[in-house]
């Protein structure tokens, strides 16, 4: 090959990976351990250090070897090979030995603020329960992230008609912690009404969550005047404004279902509520229906079963109004009273011994008058009296008839109603005997 001739990317890769991983293939190497994934075979982080960084991997075969499994945080010492990928051009250490090296520096780092900001009493105050019902949400996220987007998914599906006042801010980087103080500041203002507020971020590494463990925005969370929501990062992920926040979420998915009611258990939990109140007006309608038939009047007619509850009700009090006894009675003591009223009226009106003989009139036709209504009165109650004997169920046993009790007590009103056999008592007027029936 001529020297002007260029090589392909491939041919390049192939020349580097034969140099390179001969000269690498047992390297010892120290760094932080950062972005660790072991969901599937194989495991796949980044070697750092201040100013570079290094992609390892340990494969599902080595890692049964290996005496120390790498975390987040932690400061290794590995061995293994240099593997350069040619279809990625990518460069890879696979990993043979993990020994711990010593705590990460932002690990530490971390330990140290939150035993600093626990000495001053940020993690211990009470936490404020948050409300059942709120009109209005403030969310504090990145616009257009991940984060905020599955908070909107939440709300629309268990709480549409919640309002949601959204204050933008920087995830990450240089802008987050001022711009998230700002949003913060705005939306516990009383003047926007928010019940609760979210402050969510989608997951990410150590580094990417670091603003999150800054003391001042720590400080503002539990200063918050109104109750605040975490959902920071991944399940794994743990900063110190989730310390700080009255609730704390695994995900912004979980805030936003702590902050919101699920509008489907609501209506399942009224439905139920309503069904149970249903059956017991229904039961007491029954109940208090045959206690006015009881009482009403035997030949008069019973109350229909197929009209409304309400109709029901309201014919069944009027029937008993107007067949009560003690309704002649109070009309007539009312007419009585009306009539005495006049009565000395006159008498004191009259003048004169023309008048005299108008006064001793009416007292004289008086009281006639007040004994005939209640002739009448009397009259009437017997006759109820005579019907309400007529109901009596031990009437026709005095005039020869027997009344035939099952086994349970109750009347024996059809000739199939018991099998042959059964025991039967039947009462006359003067006493009961026992039989069989054939």
């Amino acid at each position: 090959m001529s020297e002007s001739a260029p090589l392909s990317v491939k041919r390049l890769l192939e020349q580097i990976k034969a140099r390179l991983e001969p000269a690498f293939a047992a390297v010892c190497v120290v760094g932080e351990v950062s972005n660790f994934r072991g969901s599937g075979r194989h495991w796949y982080f980044t070697l750092k250090e201040e100013g570079a960084s290094l992609s390892c991997a340990v494969w599902a075969g080595q890692q049964r070897f290996l005496q120390h499994r790498p975390a987040d945080g932690q400061r290794v010492v590995l061995k293994g090979s240099l593997n350069l990928y040619v279809a990625g051009g990518t460069l890879t250490l696979a990993v043979t030995h993990c020994e711990p090296a010593g705590v990460g520096d932002l690990q530490a780092r971390l330990r140290q603020l939150e035993a600093d900001l626990r000495a001053q009493g940020l993690f211990d105050r009470p936490k404020r329960p948050l409300p059942r019902f709120p009109k209005r949400l403030g969310i504090v996220a990145a616009l257009g992230g991940a984060a905020l987007r599955d908070v909107l998914e939440v709300t629309a599906r268990r709480a549409p008609g919640i309002d949601l006042l959204i204050a933008p801010a920087a995830a990450q980087g240089e802008r987050c912690v001022p711009e998230t103080l700002l949003a913060l500041q705005e939306i516990q203002d009383p003047y926007w009404h928010c019940d609760a507020l979210l402050l969510v971020r989608g997951g990410g590494s150590l580094e990417d969550l670091w603003a999150f463990n800054d003391p001042d925005l720590v400080r503002a969370v539990a200063e918050c005047r109104i109750p605040v929501i975490t959902g920071v990062g991944h399940e794994i992920d743990t900063t110190l404004v989730d310390l700080a926040a009255d609730r704390r979420a695994a995900t912004p998915s979980q805030a936003a279902e702590l902050a919101t009611p699920d509008r489907e258990a609501l209506g399942a939990d009224l439905r139920r509520r309503v069904e149970a109140l249903a059956a017991k007006t229904a039961w007491r309608l029954r109940g208090l229906e045959t206690t006015l038939n009881l009482l009403t009047d035997h030949g008069l007619q019973r109350a229909d079963p197929l009209a409304s509850a309400a109709a029901r009700f309201a014919a069944l009090s009027q029937r008993l109004a107007l067949a009560h006894p003690s309704r002649g009675l109070d009309g007539a003591a009312a007419r009585m009273a009306l009539l005495r009223h006049r009565l000395a009226r006159a008498g004191s009106l009259a003048a004169g011994e023309l008048d005299l003989p108008r006064v001793r009139e009416a007292q004289r036709r008086l009281g006639p008058a007040i004994l005939r209504a209640l002739q009448q009165r009397d009259h009437r109650l017997a006759v109820q009296a005579e019907r309400l004997q007529g109901l009596d169920p031990t009437g026709p046993l005095s005039r020869g008839f027997v009344l035939a009790l099952g086994p349970d007590g109750k009347p024996v009103t059809r000739a199939l109603a018991l099998p042959p056999g059964a025991a039967l008592r039947l009462r006359w007027r003067d006493g009961e005997r026992k039989a069989t029936l054939d």
